[in-house]
């Protein structure tokens, strides 16, 4: 049940951004506002505001400073990716992440890896990569792509590096019972980053639809994130990422075609058919 709330939630999060473009929302202003609506789901659920004088000296507060950073400038980084070499590039280097924590989960934290996991990853690879082929591409567009070439591996050094801190607080034990805090004070950190870089910036100003948007996106988000850290208390990371990434792809996918009557190809099916098989295995 947590596994489908935390794909769930996932999911959520890409339909609302698919939608933002309509209802004119700017991506970076709704998602600093969404930061803190996190911070406030973490303080409602606490019943308390999450940072307070403890914060500061609790062990794992240098990590949710650094994920933190890296959730505002990877944030960037991948909008700038998905401007210059595309959304199928850029997502397919994206949930190619999932390789991150299974090997270190594998090689560092002793998870057990047999063969039916390790030929479940080959899979989930190609499967990703068969799911986001498009038929036709823009010669424009291959051209761009060629020129930033090295954008996409920013995008999957971004996502896997997130993916391993958030693994290396829980199987350290650096992360247990405060989960909610770190996850709150993470989220209230990375939206004072984003109000700094507006401020800087001097685009310090926000639409009504980038605050309603923001609030919207932020109650899954919140999810996305403390549901992953609960989830790992009692599955392998070496399991629970590749499923995780799997299952918002093929969910996405299906709702795509049904919602947003996307067209796919013989190939994205082959791939869809690929990624539920990968899952089987991985699960089982």
């Amino acid at each position: 049940m947590l596994i489908a709330i935390l794909i769930l939630s996932n999911v959520i999060l890409a339909i609302l951004f698919r939608m933002f473009p309509k209802y004119e929302v700017t991506n970076l202003k709704a998602i600093i506002v969404n930061y803190f609506t996190c911070f406030a789901c973490g303080s409602l659920i606490l019943n308390r505001l999450a940072i307070d004088s403890s914060t500061y000296t609790s062990t794992w507060f240098p990590y949710a400073l650094f994920l933190s950073v890296c959730f505002i400038i990877f944030f960037n980084v991948n909008a700038y990716t998905i401007q210059k070499v595309g959304m199928i590039i850029t997502s397919i280097f994206q949930k190619l992440s999932l390789v991150f924590p299974v090997i270190i989960g594998i090689g560092l934290f002793g998870e057990e890896g047999s063969m039916s996991k390790y030929v479940a990853i080959l899979l989930a690879i190609v499967a990703i990569i068969l799911i986001n082929i498009k038929d036709k591409q823009d010669p424009e567009t291959l051209a761009t792509a060629k020129k930033y070439w090295y954008w996409p591996f920013l995008v999957l050094f971004g996502s896997g590096l997130i993916e391993v801190v958030i693994f290396y607080t829980q199987a350290k034990g650096i992360v247990t019972d405060a989960g909610l805090s770190f996850v709150s004070t993470l989220f209230f950190l990375a939206g004072c980053w984003g109000v700094l870089y507006l401020l800087v910036t001097r685009s310090f100003s926000f639409a009504r639809q980038d605050i309603i948007g923001g609030i919207i996106l932020g109650v899954p988000n919140f999810f996305t994130i403390y549901l992953l850290i609960k989830g790992l208390e009692t599955w392998e990371g070496s399991v629970l990422f590749p499923i995780n990434n799997l299952g918002v792809i093929v969910l996405t996918t299906i709702l795509g075609v049904y919602l947003f009557r996307e067209k796919l190809s013989r190939i994205n099916y082959i791939g869809l058919v690929m990624a539920i098989i990968c899952v089987l295995l991985i699960s089982g």
